[in-house]
Formats: C-alpha cells, sequence, structure tokens
C-alpha cells in the first residue's frame, strides 16, 4: 500500500483549513473571482523556477490571448513544495498553474492539490510513455503535463577523442564505449597515456547523477526504501570508475567544474539536452566545432516538470490555464519554447516529425554538424529508461551527491563505507516512521 508523507507543516495546514470552515473558501473564491475583470479578463497566477520557459510562453500566448494575463513568481524549484505547504498551512491562496519537478511529483500527488486534467480532455497516451506516467496518481488521475522531455546522451570533446581513440565519429566511439567496463578500461589508458593529466570525466557527483537515472533499480517497493540496492547500482560503478583514473574530482557545477569544459583535460560530460546551453556553451565559448555526442550505455531522461493546475481556482482560471497548458505542450506554444527555450515537448505527434526536433543552426554548428536532435529526440527519447518515483527521491538525490564527492576526495574509501555513510543520512532524512529503510 502507498504511504503518505505529509510533514508537520502540511498536517497544520489541514487542521487551519478544517478549523476556518466553508467561510474561508468562500473568501478565497471570492478573492479570486475578483481576478476576473468586467471586460472578461482572465489572471493566471504562476509559480515556476525557470524564467527562461515561461516567459517566452506567457508573452507569445497573451499576444495572441489579450483577454489573459499571467502573474508569474518566481520559485527556487527545491523550494516549490514548501512554499505549497506554507500555502495551505497559512490559508493563503496557490497559483493557478503550478509547476512540479520530476523528482518531487510524488510528494506533489500527496498534497492533492491538483485537478485531474483528463476531465478538460487532456490525452496522456499522445505523449512519451516514460515520462507521461509520471504524473499520474494511483488512481489515474493525471495531474500535470510534462513540459519537456530531456533525454540524454555523453557529450564529448572531438580533438581529445581523435587524440586517444582515433575518431571523433559518434557511432564509432560508442562501439567503443558501449558499457561502464569499457569506460573504466579506457579512462585508466588515458590516464597512464597522458602521465596522470587527462581523465574521462571532470566530476565524481556528475558521474553519479548520471549513474543514477540510467539505474533501473528502483528507489521504493511498496513501503520499503530501497536506499542499499540503489545506491549499490550507482556507486559501484563510479568506484570502478574512480579506481581506473578514468574520474577527476571536482564538485559539479563549481566555477572551477564549469571551467573544464573548456580545457583540454577532460573527454566526456554526461549529457541531457538542457546542458548544452546551460553548461558546454556556456562555458565553452571558443568550442563550436569541437563538441559531439553520442549514447551512454543505457538511454536515459534526466530532469523535467510538469505544469499542474490546483482545484482552488475559479472555472475561468481553470479553463484558461487548461487552454494555454495544451497550447505549450502540443499546440503552438511547444514551437516557441522549443525555438525560444530548447524546451522540446514529449508530444509524440511533434517528436516524430525530423524536422520539427531539428535543434538550431548554433547547436548543430557547435556539435561539428552532427543532427544532435535526431539523437535526442528520435534515437535516445523512445528507448529511455523509466523507473517509478518515490516521495523520498529528492533525499535520496541529496546523500548521493554527498557520497559521491566523499568517494572522490578519499580514494581509500570502500563501497560498503560509502554506503553505510549514506545509510546514516538517509535514516536522518526519512521522517516517515512507515517507511522501512532497507
Amino acid at each position: 500500500m502507498k504511504k503518505k508523507i505529509i510533514s508537520v507543516l502540511l498536517a497544520t495546514a489541514m487542521v487551519a483549513t478544517l478549523a476556518a470552515g466553508c467561510g474561508a473558501k468562500s473568501d478565497s473564491s471570492s478573492s479570486k473571482d475578483s481576478e476576473k475583470s468586467a471586460d472578461g479578463e482572465v489572471t493566471i497566477s504562476y509559480w515556476g523556477w525557470d524564467s527562461n520557459y515561461y516567459e517566452p510562453l506567457f508573452k507569445a500566448y497573451e499576444k495572441e490571448h489579450p483577454n489573459v494575463k499571467f502573474e508569474p513568481t518566481a520559485v527556487e524549484w527545491g523550494d516549490m513544495l514548501t512554499k505549497a505547504q506554507q500555502a495551505l498551512a497559512s490559508g493563503s491562496e496557490l497559483p493557478t498553474i503550478i509547476a512540479m519537478d520530476n523528482t518531487l511529483v510524488e510528494n506533489w500527488k500527496d498534497l492533492d492539490i491538483c485537478e485531474d486534467l483528463t476531465q478538460y480532455g487532456f490525452d496522456n497516451s499522445k505523449f512519451v510513455e516514460s515520462l507521461a506516467e509520471k504524473a499520474v496518481t494511483d488512481d489515474g488521475a493525471v495531474i500535470g503535463a510534462q513540459e519537456s522531455i530531456n533525454p540524454a546522451g555523453i557529450a564529448y570533446k572531438r580533438d581529445l577523442a581523435k587524440e586517444y581513440f582515433g575518431t571523433d565519429d559518434p557511432d564509432e566511439l560508442f562501439k567503443i564505449f558501449n558499457s561502464y567496463d569499457a569506460y573504466a578500461e579506457k579512462g585508466q589508458e588515458v590516464y597512464d597515456k597522458s602521465n596522470g593529466e587527462v581523465h574521462l570525466f571532470h566530476s565524481g557527483q556528475a558521474v553519479a547523477e548520471w549513474l543514477y537515472f540510467a539505474s533501473d533499480v528502483q528507489n521504493m517497493n511498496d513501503a520499503t526504501l530501497e536506499y542499499t540496492d540503489k545506491m549499490t547500482d550507482v556507486m559501484s560503478t563510479l568506484v570502478k570508475l574512480r579506481d581506473a583514473n578514468a574520474v577527476d574530482t571536482y564538485q559539479n557545477g563549481t566555477p572551477e567544474a564549469n571551467a573544464t569544459y573548456a580545457d583540454d583535460s577532460h573527454i566526456f560530460y554526461p549529457c541531457p539536452n538542457w546542458s548544452l546551453s546551460y553548461y558546454i556553451e556556456g562555458n565553452d565559448p571558443d568550442g563550436s566545432g569541437n563538441w559531439g555526442l553520442m549514447h551512454a550505455p543505457v538511454d536515459y531522461n534526466h530532469g523535467g516538470a510538469s505544469l499542474g493546475i490546483t482545484k482552488d481556482s475559479t472555472d475561468e482560471q481553470k479553463k484558461a490555464a487548461y487552454d494555454f497548458i495544451e497550447w505549450a505542450v502540443q499546440g503552438d506554444g511547444a514551437t516557441v519554447a522549443r525555438d525560444e527555450t530548447g524546451y522540446v515537448t514529449p508530444y509524440k505527434e511533434l517528436m516524430e516529425d525530423s524536422e520539427w526536433v531539428k535543434m538550431s543552426d548554433k547547436d548543430v554548428e557547435f556539435f561539428g554538424g552532427e543532427d544532435i536532435g535526431k539523437v535526442f529526440y528520435q534515437d535516445i527519447a523512445p528507448n529511455m529508461a523509466s523507473v517509478p518515483s518515490s516521495a523520498w527521491d529528492n533525499s535520496i538525490v541529496n546523500v548521493r551527491n554527498d557520497v559521491a564527492q566523499q568517494l572522490m576526495d578519499d580514494k581509500s574509501m570502500t563501497l560498503d563505507q560509502a554506503i553505510s555513510i549514506g545509510k546514516d543520512q538517509i535514516e536522518q532524512l526519512v521522517t516517515d516512521d512507515s517507511v522501512t529503510i532497507k
């Protein structure tokens, strides 16, 4: 049986709601009704963390629908759930549309604040299954529409690939690097050949992140958190790569780590589609033409979020919000998102169009003329690994990052020691007594 995870803050919210009674709900509705002006204008409030995504979409939609106005509030993705809990606890309003990160989607289900989009006509079967199922509750309600798909491969520097492996062709490289063992073997060879100057990867945290999302081991089995099995699957490979000197010790995301994208001492980088602009092109501005993209040993998805409509909204707001969401994920807005932000919808009809999934000329040029849109969306995306989410995913991710860095900083640390350290940490984070940590 699925165990509900309700924080003390959320429990307080429920008590506050009951104490407020019908009068409080009426006041909330009255406040929201006032947002619809006499001339038919509808105001849609929104909470989200990526203004690069929502600002161009809101601007384009408002141009087509002058009666609709958006009021976005920028919230860090890690703070979204807490902000919603605080709103419930205080009796304050939730937004009309809320962005829900896939890592926390099980927690959003437990809050039970979002409408079932199928009642408005949303057809979840038209979206890539491995993502579409993320925001579906146990009773079949679809609480969010996936805004983007984030297929991931391995990016590499072409000049270093030629120097150490004799080719920069992605298909030929994948024949060499088609398993984790191959990465370990070649990592040692490169390290030795370069007299210890060159590693395959720059960061153990980045490698652990890749291995985590590519792992087919579930985090939860009923009420059991399968921490040991999940982290053993991830960390055993990291230890193997570490001991083969395939991985450097940079802490992922730091300025020092980001500077490695432009150096000649690191060859490979785990590469979800969003990292092209956020990491590779931004950190290696002079590297255009020197990058390539190949498959990882396991095709996987890294990231993503869904857009939901809160139950507390008025009927007018819900109708306008659903029209926007449908437009954004399967209509003209999907093209706006692709062109303006690089986000690609998991709507299968569009993804199957070879012309539609082509990346920008800038991205293609940066990757040496490679058709990376086809690689991401037509080669990797249909074969991505899909593992059910759990309400403790974010806690496991935090522990994973910490343990991965400890493994890299202390090369004498064994796999068993790392698993034990992480288990102690996760036991402090999991506050639900009904969950067994294995």
